[in-house]
């Protein structure tokens, strides 16, 4: 686990401000879901709660209810969570729940306040 200084403590506590209850808000949804991608029942655990645009790059929306996909995680053997994170972005833009993305993508992108480069944005246009 990383450790940080009491000020870089301080800032990443202040950047995750509304995660929590963002987390807790829609485990709750999940619980009564299935996987967007594969259909897998959901069992309502943080591992299926994936960010449309990550957190790290997209802190303004980082909280938005609008910036979530239901997403089976570390209790199915598809895993699609970790499938969407990690994937090359060709092979995201393959899945099921591409289009889903560029959508929220598209409600979002008002929101977003970051000045980040194009590599950032080239899975959402």
């Amino acid at each position: 686990m990383k450790k940080y200084s009491k000020k870089g403590l301080e800032k990443r506590k202040a950047e995750r401000e509304g995660l929590s209850e963002f987390f807790t808000r829609h485990v709750e949804i999940a619980k009564k879901m299935c996987c967007e991608e594969c259909g897998a029942r959901l069992r309502g655990d943080v591992s299926e709660i994936a960010h449309v645009l990550q957190k790290q790059y997209f802190k303004s929306v980082m909280c938005s209810d609008e910036n979530v996909l239901y997403l089976c995680g570390l209790f199915s053997s598809n895993n699609c969570h970790s499938n969407f994170d990690n994937f090359p972005q060709e092979k995201v833009k393959q899945m099921k729940i591409y289009p889903k993305v560029k959508e929220k993508f598209k409600q979002l992108e008002e929101q977003i306040t970051e000045k980040l480069n194009y590599k950032h944005y080239e899975l959402y246009t």
